[in-house]
């Protein structure tokens, strides 16, 4: 999932697919690879403007439970990846 978090901490926009289309799911990856896919969320007109964020996870589609983001020492640290900076102006 990735999902656009506004300032008001509501969900203003996501996607839900699998990585690679489809083609390169999770039980292939090998640690340490870089797995880059390129996404798009519209930003709806009625989003305020403000710092938004972007949050990015994986979960088991049969129960919908999220995968746990590991650290370096492969212990879970959360279970989505965040970056924050993006600014939304009207």
């Amino acid at each position: 999932f990735v999902h656009l978090i506004g300032p008001d901490g509501l969900v203003h926009g996501q996607i839900d697919t699998w990585p690679g289309e489809g083609t390169r799911t999770t039980s292939g990856w090998r640690p340490g690879e870089r797995i880059a896919d390129t996404y798009e969320i519209r930003v709806p007109d009625d989003a305020p403007p403000g710092e938004y964020s972007v949050e990015v996870g994986w979960y088991l589609l049969a129960t919908l439970e999220r995968l746990p983001v590991l650290g370096e020492d492969g212990r879970p640290v959360d279970d989505k990846l965040l970056k924050t900076g993006l600014t939304v102006r009207k």
